[in-house]
This record gives C-alpha cells, sequence and structure tokens, in this order.
C-alpha cells in the first residue's frame, strides 16, 4: 500500500509492472487503435507512394533529348543505336616504320582506294523512330520509308576526313585534291583547301575527344646503347568490324535528294 503522501520511490515494496508481468486477458483487452482508421493510414501512405512513382515516370518521358545518356564503361556516354555493337579488344598497332608497315602505307593505286572504301563506304544509316526519339540531336525521316530516319555514325565521317587528307597528300595521283597553301587561294582549289581545312580540324577534335590513354614505353637497346621510343604497345580498342556490321545492316541503299520535315 502506497503512502498517502509518499511518492512510490518512498515505498520499499514497491516494484514497477512490467509487460511480462500482466495477466494474458488483461494484455488483450487493452484498447488499440481501430482497424479502420489503420486502414484509412495505409491507403494514404500508398496513395502517396503512387503518387511520387508516377512523377519520376513522367519526369523520365519528358525529359529533354539533350539529357538522353546510358551507363557504359563506368561512364555516362550519350546514347546511341549502336550502343549494342560495342565490344572491346586489346590490339598493337602498327608502328609504320622499318618493318612494321600495315596494308594500308601502299603506293596510292585504284586497290588502296578500295581498301579506304570500303572501311567506311556504307552510305548512311536507317534506324527505327524508337532509336531516332532517344537521340541526343533530332534527325529527319527517310522519304518513302515511313517509321525510319536517317542517322550515321561519326567514326565513318571521320575515316572520310583521313581519307581525303590523305590524298591531299598525293596530290600528283589525285589533282582533284590538290590544295593552296598560298594566302590567295586558287578559286578552283578554295573549296578543297577548306574541305581538308575542315577535316583536320575534325580529326583534332575527334583525337581529343577519345583521348586514348594507352602508355608509350622507352625501352633498353643494346645494340644502340641506350633507351628507344617504342609505340608499338596494346591499346584498348573498340571492335571496329562489330560497328562496321551494325552499319552494314541498316545501310540506305538509295538515298532522296531531300528529306522529309517533320
Amino acid at each position: 500500500m502506497l503512502p498517502i503522501n509518499g511518492s512510490r520511490d518512498q515505498d520499499p515494496e514497491y516494484q514497477p509492472l512490467m509487460e511480462d508481468d500482466l495477466d494474458p486477458d488483461a494484455r488483450s483487452a487493452t484498447p488499440s487503435a481501430s482497424p479502420w482508421a489503420s486502414r484509412t493510414v495505409l491507403l494514404a501512405l500508398l496513395a502517396v507512394e503512387t503518387a511520387a512513382l508516377l512523377a519520376v515516370i513522367l519526369l523520365f518521358v519528358r525529359a529533354p533529348q539533350q539529357n538522353c545518356s546510358v551507363a557504359l564503361d563506368s561512364g555516362q556516354v550519350l546514347y546511341s543505336p549502336a550502343l549494342g555493337a560495342v565490344e572491346t579488344e586489346v590490339k598493337v598497332f602498327n608502328v609504320g616504320f622499318s618493318d612494321n608497315f600495315s596494308d594500308f602505307q601502299i603506293p596510292s593505286s585504284p586497290h588502296l582506294d578500295k581498301m579506304w572504301s570500303d572501311l567506311y563506304n556504307f552510305g548512311v544509316s536507317r534506324i527505327t523512330k524508337d532509336e531516332a526519339s532517344m537521340l541526343p540531336n533530332k534527325t529527319e525521316e527517310i522519304p518513302g520509308d515511313e517509321g525510319h530516319y536517317i542517322a550515321a555514325l561519326d567514326v565513318f565521317h571521320t575515316l572520310h576526313c583521313l581519307n581525303k587528307i590523305r590524298m591531299a597528300l598525293d596530290p600528283d595521283y589525285y589533282p582533284a585534291w590538290r590544295i593552296s597553301t598560298a594566302n590567295n587561294w586558287i578559286p578552283e582549289q578554295k573549296n578543297v583547301t577548306q574541305h581538308i581545312s575542315h577535316c583536320v580540324e575534325w580529326l583534332r577534335q575527334s583525337i581529343m575527344c577519345t583521348s586514348d590513354t594507352s602508355v608509350i614505353v622507352w625501352q633498353w637497346d643494346s645494340a644502340r646503347n641506350t633507351s628507344v621510343f617504342r609505340s608499338d604497345v596494346a591499346h584498348t580498342c573498340r571492335k571496329f568490324d562489330n560497328v562496321q556490321a551494325w552499319a552494314k545492316e541498316r545501310v540506305i541503299h538509295e538515298q532522296g535528294e531531300e528529306l522529309v520535315h517533320v
């Protein structure tokens, strides 16, 4: 029995009741929240979560095309319909000196021209409307081919530019690609010179964009008794054959003179 004017702390016989001390019948009789009230709270939470999910979905659906990107090689890259064809491999470059020449280092000839043309001369590619809608930049529909759009992979344009620079370096064999280095460009050479200038600038940007970080080394050459520059090292490359195959499967064989603006 508690003292009339005292506290529980003053009663040596007072021990607080624990939950395990409660009578089972009394515990079950403890008032609880109404089931209808609990159901209302759950429904309210479900409604909030559903609204949040819909908001996220709408955000992605309505996102500007400039934000179209996917994760690849631990980084964010812009969407390309050819990303599925990307596969890496290790390759050692031809040095291009001594006895380490490539098949492309032969004198100018129809055979060499064909080798270069075969690298990139697939016209342009045909992609679906869904693929076109995911591009970071808009493109046009192919005339007479509803639901398909025109596109070209940049690697092939870059190869085209390098080939034109190669031709300009041999103007005796390719007189149509002779450039003028004088300040007053010869009129018939002006367009060619501007084209080559464009190509050199394009390659500069492309090389800087890809930024190959493969490491060139120096090794001791006992015959020369000095360390020499070694560029015949391994590189991590994208398999070009895969990208070529992707483009060849989608080549537009007959391209109209005008495109349809949609």
